[in-house]
């Protein structure tokens, strides 16, 4: 249940306080839980960004470059 809630919000863009922005490739900006990022694989994060991208742009990215702060 936990785990579908969080997949919801990232695929919906809901923002929350503890959050990172990702721009898709046409421009659209999502928020992303650090939660949510912090307890997945780097597959599973680039994966689930993908799929936004595809949602938003139509369109698969070629390749997303993770800042890390």
């Amino acid at each position: 249940m936990k785990k579908t809630l969080i997949l919801a919000m990232v695929f919906l863009g809901i923002s929350s306080v503890f959050a990172f922005p990702f721009r898709s490739s046409c421009g659209i900006v999502f928020q992303i839980n650090k939660n949510y990022a912090a307890n997945v694989t780097t597959e599973a994060l680039t994966s689930t960004l993908m799929g936004l991208n595809m949602s938003a742009c139509g369109v698969r990215p070629a390749h997303i470059v993770y800042y890390i702060s």
